[in-house]
């Protein structure tokens, strides 16, 4: 909070003395009366620009380490954030300089030098918060620094505006409309660039719809948002009084009075904004907090065939849906039907908006579906197969009873019980959030039948479990993988392992190649050792052959000739993989035989090869997919997009 304060005590300063700068050029006027203001307002934006390197520099240097002078230059000297800081403070110097140069000489050449230089600054705000990140593209840190210099302009001229408003009432009335009508110009494409790059910034900082109620950051964007409405209809009604105001007349009293209530508005804004500059943004928080009781979700609602009315046999429809939808229907063709029935036209004044207004909830409520506080989380263990590994001995201890071994809700408990366990091999599981099923977990399911494992399990391991559970959704599908490619539906679990050269790397990291990741048990009771050895000699020649990187998950005495990129933990990553490792008719095992999956440029897995011989179609089949798979675009998704 107090950096929030001091940036928004800069940022008002800086952008008033660019407003008290801009009004009087706007209409020849050479506004001596403000220019001590602004002298004032240049030098505080500079001495409060040491405070926030300061202020910055004591929250980011560790405890342990001494907070001094000598500590203070090091954060300015040698860090980014400190540089930019810096060169920020360089441009408020020029301006400060300038704006007091104004006080001693009436020049337009420096007039116009200060403007610029406080438009720099004001521009430059930016660097000083999120903008700094070097993640970003161009255009995306280009929108940081068009948006604050359009939002500071039109905040500090609006300010500015409502100053000579006031204090210029001895003016002739042409003189103000003249301002008014100019300033208006400015500030309509001020708000247009502050539209246009705050999308841009909003799509970086925040990513989803969810996250402007489930993070404070976009609950604070959401209120900027509310108080950028209200300034919005301040401004309306300037406007419109500028439309339709007689001749040689002007109102300074009540133009100033509705421009302060918009001005008010933007103060607000900007203090929020420089609250928003120094928080997480929503894209990077892990602590979400839903706080509405549903949420509107295609999948769970419409796109969900799972049920369907009790009475008919079309999949599909269900109850709240349907019944929402065709109350919204009904809504919709009577606000229609008052405007073509002559006897109805008197109510449609007032009922046409009301049957609107509920036809428009009767669609909202026909894709809500219930929420929780946990709605939204993030999980706090990454989706890897040494994850999967530790869900699926949790899901053994604490829910085979219910759901089975196969989690198909056919555990020897499953008769006993008044609601029967759900299925979590179907494709619904899909439909929740991951963090509806951790609410789930520590609470207890919504049937009151499956308790809650907050006492049980500790948040890792419920992440832990619903890494698995995620896995095993999909499981019944991914019995029928076949050679042959599939859709993208089924990301591979990261895993660490240790390349030929011994160098650490992940699965993650080899992304943008093809993957074959194979599977062998060279001491398994059974194996015939000179099939094996052939079909894995054969996966490593035809992976290297065709450019696709290979891994190799090998138990017992496999040759070292087909050894490719190996797992750090070899029988969590054997473990998790399993889950996925079933055929049609076949028991369930946490041990591979042998099971070679190709991996696509982005992650997911894409087909399965069960047993490569010299002579058949495998080996042509698996250069022919890597070769495929390689030409596709490579997408960057998320481990959790599940």
């Amino acid at each position: 909070m107090e950096l929030a304060f001091i940036r928004f005590i800069e940022s008002l300063a800086s952008a008033l003395a660019v407003g008290l700068l801009l009004a009087p050029r706007l209409i020849d006027e050479n506004g001596q009366r403000f220019k001590p203001a602004i002298a004032l307002l240049a030098l505080l934006r500079f001495l409060l620009g040491f405070v926030f390197i300061v202020v910055t520099a004591r929250g980011i240097i560790p405890e342990g380490r001494p907070f001094d002078f000598d500590a203070v230059l090091t954060f300015s000297l040698a860090t980014t954030v400190g540089r930019a800081f810096l060169a920020t403070q360089l441009l408020a110097l020029a301006f400060a300089g300038l704006a007091a140069a104004r006080l001693f000489a009436s020049i337009q050449p420096l007039d116009i030098a200060a403007l610029v230089a406080g438009g720099l600054v004001l521009a430059a705000t930016s660097v000083t918060g999120h903008a700094i990140d070097d993640s970003f593209t161009w255009w995306t840190q280009a929108s940081f620094l068009l948006h604050t210099l359009a939002g500071l302009t039109w905040i500090g001229g609006l300010i500015g505006l409502v100053w000579w408003m006031f204090t210029g009432r001895d003016k002739p009335p042409e003189v103000a409309a003249r301002l008014a009508e100019r300033w208006s110009t400015i500030a309509k494409v001020a708000i247009a660039l502050v539209f246009a790059t705050g999308l841009v910034m909003a799509w970086e900082n925040v990513s989803s719809f969810a996250n402007l109620l489930a993070t404070p950051y976009g609950r604070l964007l959401s209120l900027k948002l509310l108080l950028l409405a209200a300034a919005m209809l301040a401004a309306l009604a300037l406007a419109l009084y500028l439309n339709r105001r007689p001749a040689g007349e002007f109102d300074f009293g009540w133009y100033g009075r509705v421009g302060a209530a918009e001005a008010a508005a933007a103060v607000g804004l900007l203090f929020i904004a420089g609250w928003i500059a120094v928080i997480t943004p929503a894209s990077h928080e892990t602590d979400l907090y839903w706080p509405l009781p549903f949420r509107l979700s295609w999948a769970a609602t419409w796109g969900y065939v799972g049920m369907k009315l009790p009475w008919t046999d079309v999949p599909g429809w269900y109850l709240a849906p349907a019944w929402s939808g065709l109350a919204a229907l009904v809504f919709s063709v009577f606000g229609a039907a008052l405007w073509l029935v002559p006897r109805a036209r008197p109510w449609r004044r007032f009922a046409t908006p009301a049957a609107l207004t509920l036809a428009a909830l009767g669609v909202v409520s026909s894709f809500a579906t219930v929420a929780y506080p946990d709605t939204y989380a993030d999980p706090a263990v990454d989706y890897t197969a040494e994850s999967v590994a530790r869900g699926q001995k949790d899901f053994a201890e604490n829910c085979v009873a219910c759901h089975g071994a196969t989690g198909e809700g056919n555990g020897e408990m499953a008769k006993t019980l008044k609601v029967p366990p759900a299925d979590l091999t179907a494709p619904h599981v899909g439909n929740h959030t991951i963090g509806d099923i951790f609410h789930w977990l520590t609470f207890g399911g919504t049937s009151g039948v499956m308790p809650g494992f907050k006492d049980v399990l500790d948040s890792d391991d419920r992440w832990d479990l619903i890494n698995f559970l995620l896995m095993m959704s999909y499981s019944n599908r991914a019995r029928f993988i076949g050679a042959t490619p599939m859709v993208q539906w089924l990301i591979a679990p990261d895993f660490q392992l240790v390349d030929p050269e011994d160098k650490i790397t992940t699965l993650y990291g080899l992304r943008g190649v093809p993957t074959l990741v194979s599977f062998a048990r060279c001491n398994a009771a059974g194996a015939d050792e000179t099939q094996l050895d052939e079909s894995l000699a054969i996966a490593a020649q035809t992976a290297k052959a065709a450019g696709a990187h290979h891994v190799t998950v090998y138990q017992g005495g496999c040759p070292a000739a087909t050894l490719g990129r190996q797992p750090t933990h070899a029988r969590a990553v054997e473990a998790a993989y399993s889950v996925i490792n079933r055929y049609p008719n076949e028991i369930p095992t946490t041990e591979i035989a042998e099971a070679h999956y190709l991996i696509d440029r982005s992650g997911y897995v894409r087909a399965r090869f069960r047993h490569f011989a010299e002579g058949d179609v495998q080996a042509p089949q698996l250069a022919s997919d890597v070769a495929a798979l390689a030409k596709e675009p490579f997408v960057i998704i998320s481990l959790h997009s599940h």
